[in-house]
């Protein structure tokens, strides 16, 4: 009998262990992709539609840029302003509560308004579950607890390289998995910005 609960013992372990290693992977996944998606729409923007702080200061959670769409006559042709910015997720507002019960804290949206001159654009959601502070920081202590070189970034970030002309982005998922524990990912990236 003893032997049968050690066995049933340790394929529930397993099981949760197996179970914890798809939301762990689930998350990783996700962040990836949304920081790619970002890493895209900022291809081929104008290096002058870029105000970003730099990098060695806290980053922004919004960034507006014009992407070049062509050439004219040696004069670079543009795109409507795009934004990308971190929204409060519609069920739970930025206020250090649950309060759509899911199991995560003031989670929000990854956003693209595609076209900040015309007020009726759809916005799109590019992932859900954004973190509000990179993983491993503390909201406003001034101070790099997670060693990246950046002080209380947030869970969306953007910083300007203006040595290497290159944009650096972070983006901070979190899951909730099967057991209720949270699964905090953090993807990074940069891009070159050379129009």
């Amino acid at each position: 009998m003893s032997v049968f609960g050690a066995v049933g013992v340790v394929t529930q372990r397993g099981a949760r262990l197996s179970e914890e290693g798809i939301s762990a992977a689930g998350v990783e996944s996700a962040s990836r992709r949304a920081v790619d998606r970002v890493a895209s729409e900022l291809a081929g923007s104008q290096r002058a539609s870029l105000p970003l702080p730099p990098a060695a200061q806290r980053g922004a959670s919004t960034i507006e840029f014009q992407r070049v769409e062509g050439f004219n006559g040696g004069n670079l042709l543009l795109a409507n302003e795009r934004r990308i910015l971190r929204v409060a997720s519609a069920g739970d507002p930025d206020d250090g509560l649950d309060n759509d019960s899911d199991g995560l804290v003031d989670e929000g949206d990854l956003v693209l308004v595609p076209d900040t001159t015309d007020p009726g654009a759809p916005n799109i959601v590019l992932a859900s579950g954004v973190a509000e502070m990179t993983a491993g920081e503390i909201a406003g202590n001034g101070i790099d607890d997670n060693g990246n070189g950046l002080v209380d970034e947030p869970g969306l970030c953007f910083a300007w390289d203006a040595d290497a002309l290159v944009v650096r982005i972070l983006v901070t998922l979190q899951r909730v998995g099967a057991q209720g524990q949270v699964f905090t990912r953090t993807s990074e990236t940069t891009v070159g910005i050379r129009n």
